[in-house]
């Protein structure tokens, strides 16, 4: 196995991963919905050349991603089930998206038009599922209401008659099924009413839907319900919570690490300044431990001051402002801390825990952010059990 450069590096361990899909798995109901797979932004920073491969080894076959891009790189990594772009492909596009078996979001009858009239041009057909927004406010032809429902089916009805594209399916997303206050609950569930409707009133016409799905990762959890034929798992297969507040049903496992390693250590006499701005002082003599991992790869500057590290299974606070390349911790009440002393920044060492969702909290963001955050300079170790399977380095 090839090495890698132990500056700074994230390990993506498959074991949990599998252990999330179970737990998962015993939510739903797989008679009537089928897991879809929401491997965007790199499945969400753990490396989707690797993730969907094994969520496919596992007999997942229905992929979600952001981009044309991230779809191509899953048929290049060999993936061969379904994949759905969530997010815009220009129309002329079209030829790409028919050649790589890829379905396209389609926001509106507008580009639905556009991208039949691309596909017709190359010869090829699209299939696409129309987006509904029914309280997101984000894509998709208006059904936030009652009154634009009619006007909504028109749409989509319209959709299914172009010739360049095949309407394989609607979709709509949820705004705040991951909250269990009882006003953002009614909301949920009618979002869930307005786009039942809708696909009843469309099916009603005539039209043949494959998938109708509005289940998201909290939807699925706490909201499942056996008429969307999708649910699309993201956040959780990667064991972090849609809400670092909820109770979950199921017990999920991170499965990321975020490692570095101890690049120098020396000791710094009372008084002096560490960092950028001289925002710390040392009130006494202590032991400064450099670590060579700072915000370019994903370790934000708003944790200065906030958060800590994991070194020999004791915490060890961060002190003056991260760096773009390196940042600065105490190591005074911890022995044995030396050039190549491992360090965990998300992760579990001896008895003690750091977890995304915690720095998220202290960085006043959301745990999506940090594991999506962290940049494509830290190779992503990939382990099957005790195992390392690859090491991928983006550069």
């Amino acid at each position: 196995m090839k090495k890698f450069l132990r500056r700074a590096w994230a390990e993506v361990h498959l074991d949990r991963l599998d252990g999330n899909l179970t737990a998962l798995r015993s939510l739903i109901n797989e008679k009537t919905t089928q897991i879809a797979c929401v491997v965007k932004a790199n499945a969400y920073g753990h490396d989707d050349g690797n993730i969907a491969p094994y969520l496919e080894s596992k007999g997942l076959s229905f992929f979600a991603v952001s981009n044309i891009k991230e779809a191509e790189n899953l048929r290049r990594r060999g993936v061969k089930g379904e994949i759905l772009i969530l997010g815009h492909t220009p129309p002329e596009y079209a030829s790409e998206l028919a050649e790589y078996d890829i379905i396209q979001a389609a926001v509106s009858l507008e580009y639905a038009r556009e991208l039949s009239e691309c596909a017709e041009s190359s010869g090829v057909k699209v299939k696409i599922h129309m987006a509904a927004d029914t309280g997101m406010g984000r894509i998709g032809v208006c059904a936030s209401f009652d009154d634009a429902l009619a006007a909504a089916e028109e749409d989509i009805c319209s959709a299914a008659e172009l010739r360049g594209v095949i309407l394989d399916g609607m979709f709509t997303h949820y705004a705040a099924a991951d909250s269990m206050d009882y006003n953002d609950r009614a909301y949920t569930a009618a979002q869930t009413d307005r786009f039942f409707r809708l696909c009843k009133a469309v099916k009603d016409r005539g039209v043949s839907l494959r998938h109708t799905h509005c289940l998201n990762s909290a939807g699925g959890t706490f909201s499942f319900d056996s008429r969307s034929t999708l649910v699309r798992f993201g956040i959780m297969l990667y064991g972090l919570k849609p809400d670092r507040s909820l109770v979950m049903p199921v017990t999920l496992s991170p499965v990321m690490d975020l490692k570095a390693a101890v690049s120098y250590v020396k000791p710094l006499k009372a008084g002096c300044y560490v960092s950028y701005g001289r925002t710390y002082k040392a009130d006494k003599d202590i032991i400064l431990a450099t670590i060579p991992i700072g915000y370019a790869d994903g370790y934000s500057r708003s944790l200065s001051g906030k958060a800590y590290v994991l070194i020999n299974g004791r915490r060890a606070p961060i002190v003056g402002r991260i760096c773009m390349d390196q940042l600065m911790a105490d190591v005074t009440d911890i022995p044995d801390v030396h050039e190549g002393t491992e360090v965990t920044l998300i992760g579990t060492d001896g008895n003690e825990t750091v977890t995304a969702d915690d720095l998220a909290e202290m960085s006043g963001t959301i745990g999506y952010e940090i594991v999506c955050g962290i940049s494509k300079r830290i190779p992503r170790v990939i382990f099957k059990g005790n195992e390392i399977s690859d090491v991928v380095e983006y550069y």
